[in-house]
């Protein structure tokens, strides 16, 4: 299960903001801001889109 530590690193590599983590992923900013404060856990399906936001985002480069 990905931390928020996981979920902050990937923020900051990818140089998200919360406004723009939410956008990329589709979820809101304060489920964005729940998840980077560790307030609650982030799910499976979540950290996924994840991986393939930063996975496009390399493709494209």
């Amino acid at each position: 299960m990905p931390t928020r530590e996981d979920f902050t690193a990937w923020m900051e590599r990818n140089q998200l903001s919360l406004s723009l983590a939410a956008q990329a992923i589709g979820m809101t900013r304060r489920m964005i801001d729940y998840y980077k404060s560790g307030a609650r856990p982030i799910p499976k399906t979540v950290w996924l889109a994840c991986i393939g936001y930063e996975s496009l985002q390399h493709e494209a480069a």
